[in-house]
């Protein structure tokens, strides 16, 4: 059972310039600090923004997911990302518009293993993105067969988990 914990727990967060994609996986990130004034997107404007739950991504081998099975695990990763965001932000809002002004866009993300191994870990990222404001990318990686003993609530564990590393 040492299996639970492989890879439970790993997190990354990087500051990137708003003209760079996202972080690929392998590169280093920094850590996020929990304090109010944890940069730009600190915990005085993440508790009463605007998010936009942008379309997810799978990145890695997405072809280990079936067509229907992908649709599902897309939309689990859009509607338990605006939940476990809720959650750590009770006065959070929503919007569809991710060109509306002031709105936080946050793109849900899932790092894929290259083979369904118990070994392998899968990881979770989360994409900030403000306007005029550098990209903040929130990530952790969790051991495969922890995530498959959550089943039907795995998107939901998964996004919980990284929302506790927010400020």
């Amino acid at each position: 059972m040492t299996l639970l914990a492989c890879g439970v727990g790993t997190v990354l967060a990087q500051s990137t310039p708003p003209a760079v994609p996202a972080v690929p996986p392998a590169m280093p990130s920094v850590p996020l600090s929990p304090a109010p004034s944890a940069g730009p997107l600190n915990r005085e404007r993440l508790q009463n923004a605007t998010f936009v739950i942008m379309p997810p991504v799978v990145i890695g081998n997405a072809s280990l997911l079936g067509g229907s099975d992908m649709a599902a695990v897309l939309g689990a990763m859009s509607r338990d990302s605006a939940g476990a965001l809720k959650r750590h932000y009770p006065g959070a809002h929503f919007a569809s518009d991710p060109a509306a002004p002031g709105v936080i866009r946050v793109t849900p993300q899932m790092l894929a293993p290259s083979a369904l191994v118990p070994w392998a870990t899968i990881g979770a990222r989360w994409v900030f993105q403000a306007p005029g404001m550098p990209d903040l990318v929130l990530q952790q990686q969790f051991g495969l067969l922890t995530v498959y003993l959550h089943r039907a609530e795995a998107a939901n564990f998964v996004f919980d988990q990284l929302a506790q590393q927010l400020p």
